[in-house]
């Protein structure tokens, strides 16, 4: 019988079962409504269902086992520097060298294998040393006609050969350290910055896609679903940002380039701005900027690298364009900095809300190291985020500690207080500055828990939390992603064993990681998702 009901009333076929259940041991939610299940069921890029007995689950196509397994919501590293990363992970790491002779050894070495025009190496720490760094001269003996950039831990200085101190564009910069014997191949702020710049430009384009193939694989291999790409014109340049913003990848790239330039962001149309904008150096390298003389050479304050002026209208722009800013803020004296600029910024804000204005914006502060207690109610006021590295107090901190060396005891006692900022209600968000400290989540919080001062840990639980929803939410993503119910985006993560309860987390081995419904490390029969 021909239908006599109207085209738009007919029943259309529905599709059949759809999805891929996931099942495991546990299914850590870090929802409020739900927090352990056993269960989720994924449908292209979105959660659909989270329970405790799968076999209540809706319809769905394909089922897939995890025993042995916990499931939890992908990592978020809230600051990275990928390109440097891949690069140390398959080139020079210097960062168990202790000795001159250690370091010409691993030079050599690794000059004889490798055939670029630059020897790149990242993680020098003089700090370590027994002895004193090689010269310049005794550098390019062992590289020929080829330059040496060996980069300090922490980015903010580096250690150069004969070479790139003629070749590099150094006449006129500051930072330049010369001894009885003239330049000592150390560099400091600008003068590192330029040589830095210099040494990337000698590099390939070959060079560079494969380091950067390297971090996002070595990434999803961790957990870590997300990432923030903190770019600069003196890490790695435009160019190499351009494509982390632009580039297809395994994991999600939140990109933030570290100039005043609002304009950049705007043009890539990203929602957020700065990262590596520094206000200040790093504490190894005498370069951060404090209110007291540092403890080991009473005379150095560190430097501020903007006015306040610049700074303030800086935020002002921030507020008129609707952009997210982050801010490189060690020392007490740059968070005092930042303090101050925002409240000069709500001044000319005043018909538009004015402080008000700035919290919506939720302002990123990277580092925050050295924290004055009087500051913490100060950044409360502001609704500032703080992106943090558990990392560094696991490296440098602890009563005999670089923090010690550089600080004193009384205010290293104070470096890094996860405890009361977590306490005020300001935000959160654990990341490993790689490759500063290796990307590793579960020893970031394993540090985080695990403190020389007990006064300033956070719980497991809280750890795990500010390496996964702290990330979302300092990115501004909270809404859409994070947690595991129904409804939200499908970022996770399988790890054998049950990490989240482990006495010590680490070493638990990551099976399966999915970003966007897509699986980015393991094996699940997960069908291909809309795209990003």
């Amino acid at each position: 019988m021909t239908s006599t009901l109207p085209a738009s009333s007919r029943r259309v076929p529905m599709p059949g079962p759809r999805g891929t259940l996931l099942v495991a041991d546990r299914v850590l939610t870090l929802g409020h409504a739900r927090t352990h299940a056993s269960a989720l069921l994924v449908r292209g890029s979105r959660v659909v269902w989270v329970g405790d007995d799968p076999e209540l689950a809706p319809p769905h196509q394909q089922r897939h086992e995890l025993p042995g397994c916990v499931i939890g919501p992908a990592f978020v590293d809230a600051h990275v520097h990928l390109t440097p990363t891949g690069l140390g992970l398959a080139g020079l790491d210097l960062s168990e060298v202790t000795s001159s002779a250690e370091l010409r050894q691993a030079v050599a070495t690794y000059a004889g294998q490798h055939t670029g025009r630059v020897i790149w190496g990242h993680g020098l720490d003089p700090y370590l040393f027994v002895d004193a760094l090689p010269t310049p001269d005794e550098l390019s003996e062992l590289v020929g006609d080829r330059a040496v950039y060996l980069s300090r831990i922490d980015g903010h200085a580096s250690l150069v050969d004969r070479l790139t101190l003629t070749a590099a564009p150094l006449a006129r910069a500051d930072g330049v350290e010369v001894g009885e014997d003239g330049p000592t191949g150390i560099l400091k702020r600008e003068a590192n910055h330029i040589v830095r710049r210099w040494s990337v430009g000698a590099m390939t384009e070959p060079e560079l896609a494969a380091a950067r193939r390297t971090a996002v694989e070595h990434a999803a291999s961790l957990g870590v679903g997300s990432v923030h790409e903190m770019g600069s014109p003196d890490i790695m340049g435009l160019d190499d940002f351009d494509h982390w913003v632009a580039g297809e990848w395994p994991i999600e790239v939140v990109p933030y380039w570290g100039g005043l330039d609002v304009g950049v962001a705007i043009e890539r149309e990203l929602r957020q701005v700065g990262g590596d904008l520094l206000l200040d150096g790093s504490l190894g390298s005498h370069t951060a900027a404090l209110t007291e003389p540092y403890h080991d050479r009473p005379d150095e304050y560190g430097h501020l690298e903007l006015d306040d002026r610049t700074l303030a209208d800086w935020y002002v722009e921030l507020a008129r364009t609707g952009m997210q800013g982050a801010v490189h803020a060690i020392g007490d004296a740059a968070l005092e900095q930042v303090v101050r600029c925002q409240h000069l910024a709500a001044e000319h804000l005043a018909a538009s809300g004015g402080i008000e204005t700035l919290r919506r914006g939720r302002h990123r502060i990277e580092h925050a190291e050295v924290m004055d207690p009087s500051l913490l109610d100060d950044l409360a006021e502001l609704d500032a985020v703080i992106s943090a590295q558990p990392g560094f107090e696991a490296r440098w901190g602890g009563p005999d500690g670089m923090y010690a060396s550089r600080l004193g005891q009384e205010r290293a006692a104070w470096t890094n207080p996860f405890r009361g900022i977590a306490d005020r209600g300001i935000g959160l968000a654990f990341g490993s500055d790689s490759n500063v400290t290796p990307m590793d989540p579960w020893g970031t919080i394993h540090a985080a828990e695990h403190r020389w001062r007990a006064a300033h840990e956070v719980s497991r639980l809280e750890a795990v939390s500010m390496s996964t929803l702290g990330g979302r939410s300092a990115a501004r993503q909270d809404r859409f992603v994070g947690v595991l119910r129904a409804g939200m985006r499908a970022d996770l993560v399988a790890f054998e064993g049950d990490p989240y309860a482990a006495d010590d987390p680490r070493g638990h081995r990551c099976v399966l990681t999915v970003v966007h419904g897509r699986v980015a490390h393991g094996e699940a029969p997960l069908p291909d998702a809309p795209g990003r």
